[in-house]
């Protein structure tokens, strides 16, 4: 059977090595426990603002991400041009075009889910509706945009 795929944006990834909220780290933990029920991915986007995190958790972060061994995507000229248009219609501000490449690698990879702890500009219930209508409209598919205890108490397929 098929794993589900998920994009992991950085928030999750910080969360790990993150001391508070404890519930935000043990979620995170154990949804990167779970390589046999998932496919986790990561981009550059993550990487480069992991590498601006302070050094104790850069390290931590950078640890699990060998463990995990996430699926790198590559940011496309698709990619980027979907980011653009999620920008152009204010579903994101100039400030935080990464979040906007974050969810545009998501769905230019058709990934099933994008695992993240930013509910202000990504987890956001009207966010999600927002994203997931003008993907149709735009012809992509929407990843299910979830946080991490969605998928780390999910029971095994």
């Amino acid at each position: 059977m098929r794993k589900a795929e998920v994009y992991v944006e950085t928030s999750v990834w910080g969360a790990a090595a993150d001391v508070e909220p404890a519930s935000y780290r043990v979620a995170a933990q154990r949804l990167f426990d779970r390589t046999d029920d998932f496919s986790f991915f990561i981009s550059q986007t993550v990487l480069r603002e992991v590498g601006e995190a302070p050094t104790a958790v850069r390290d931590i972060v950078e640890t699990l991400i060998a463990r995990v061994n996430p699926v790198p995507l590559v940011i496309t000229d698709e990619v980027l041009s979907l980011a653009e248009e999620y920008l152009s219609r204010g579903l994101f501000t100039p400030a935080y075009r990464n979040d906007a490449v974050h969810v545009a690698l998501a769905s230019s990879y058709a990934v099933d889910y994008l695992a993240s702890y930013n509910f202000r500009h990504i987890v956001a219930v009207s966010r999600r509706r927002l994203i997931q209508a003008t993907n149709v409209i735009l012809g992509h598919k929407s990843p299910e945009i979830v946080s991490p205890e969605e998928l780390a108490y999910e029971p095994p397929r």
